[in-house]
């Protein structure tokens, strides 16, 4: 069997994770943040050295317990209290909301860099 097909045999992880999006171009707007997403190997569009335009989303992990750990847990603490927040308001404090296939994953949070009025 080549390299592909073992790929293709495995299939996809029965778990599905799940995940959201955060509009937030507040965060891309500032230097700490930016600063973050260029020195850590965070899951990003944003290109280094270059503003971040509105194709640079960055992807964080938060864990479904909501208690405040996740992969970018240290990025700086305003803004990932933020994002905890807005998760917390969706899906309650300990994350007893999020849906049953959700309740022992990752939350993937999207932050987006849209400009809206």
């Amino acid at each position: 069997m080549d390299r592909l097909q073992k790929v293709l045999s495995r299939g996809i992880e029965p778990e599905i994770g799940f995940h959201v999006v955060l509009n937030a171009p507040e965060f891309f707007e500032r230097k700490d943040f930016v600063d973050y997403i260029e020195r850590e190997p965070v899951f990003t569009w944003h290109r280094p050295g270059r503003l971040p335009g509105e194709y640079a989303d960055v992807v964080v992990l938060v864990e479904p317990s909501l208690n405040g750990e996740g992969t970018e847990s240290d990025l700086p603490d305003d803004i990932w209290d933020t994002i905890l927040g807005a998760l917390r308001q969706s899906f309650g404090d300990n994350g007893e909301k999020l849906p049953a296939f959700a309740s022992n994953r990752h939350i993937a949070v999207r932050l987006t860099n849209i400009e809206v009025d």
